[in-house]
């Protein structure tokens, strides 16, 4: 009888022990009412909680649509007289600014220099185009080759990116200046008989670049009125593209 007691005591306490142990190695399992036990030798330790929706898909930055900016570049005598000689380019600025993301900005061809600085100030993906008609045709060319005076080509400054160019019958055609690489396409409405007292009929020539020549047959005054050249240059602008990642200049 005493040996049958000593077992069973000896039973109870072996119970005991390893009922110990296994509270031991229980872990808690946060957010559960009940304990999940860890195989033995594994590292036992709380489960962290999973992360906020807002820390996981935080909010994109607003994609930005490139702007179009064109440069337009008037014609006249004096480069101050502008806005009377060159009324017939209103029309066309007035078409182009109608244009969604086109911004227009009209110039004196005497203040073409001022084009330069502008382009500069650009953000790095916007679209430059640069239209010019008469004497704002031809100081197109200087813009492009950054040339505001002096010896050239020692005194010319670094040239803009331009993506577009488009020349009504630019004149003279002395003051023509070839385009560079800078300008990723240019197009030139030629006039073959400008009848205008030996201005207008300049011919626009590059190196590396693309450049459409389109000939046309009317008096240099009525050109800046042409509806059909108007039409093609809206069409231009709409398509052009831009010219690279960067506007920092050559």
């Amino acid at each position: 009888m005493k040996g049958g007691v000593g077992f069973y005591l000896a039973g109870v306490v072996m119970q005991l022990t390893l009922a110990g142990c296994a509270h031991e190695t229980s872990v808690a399992v946060p957010g559960q009412g009940s304990y999940a036990y860890a195989a033995e030798g594994e590292v036992t330790g709380s489960i962290g909680l999973s992360p906020q929706t807002s820390e996981m898909f935080a909010p994109l930055p607003p994609i930005r649509t490139a702007k179009k900016h064109v440069y337009l570049l008037l014609g006249g005598i004096n480069g101050t007289d502008g806005r009377v000689t060159s009324a017939g380019m209103f029309g066309l600025q007035s078409s182009l600014a109608a244009l969604p993301d086109v911004e227009v900005t009209t110039y004196e061809w005497a203040s073409f220099k001022k084009v330069a600085d502008n382009i500069a100030l650009l953000p790095k993906d916007d679209i430059v185009i640069v239209i010019g008609y008469s004497g704002g045709g031809a100081k197109a060319t200087w813009l492009a080759n950054g040339y505001f005076g002096g010896r050239y080509p020692k005194d010319a400054l670094p040239r803009p990116q331009i993506d577009l160019m488009i020349l009504y019958d630019p004149s003279p055609t002395w003051s023509m200046m070839p385009i560079q690489d800078n300008v990723k396409r240019a197009i030139c409405y030629r006039n073959v008989t400008p009848l205008f007292f030996g201005l207008g009929g300049g011919v626009l020539v590059g190196n590396n670049t693309q450049i459409d020549t389109i000939d046309i047959f009317e008096h240099h005054w009525l050109v800046q009125m042409d509806s059909m050249l108007h039409q093609r240059t809206i069409a231009e602008v709409k398509n052009v593209q831009r010219l690279g990642d960067s506007y920092a200049a050559q």
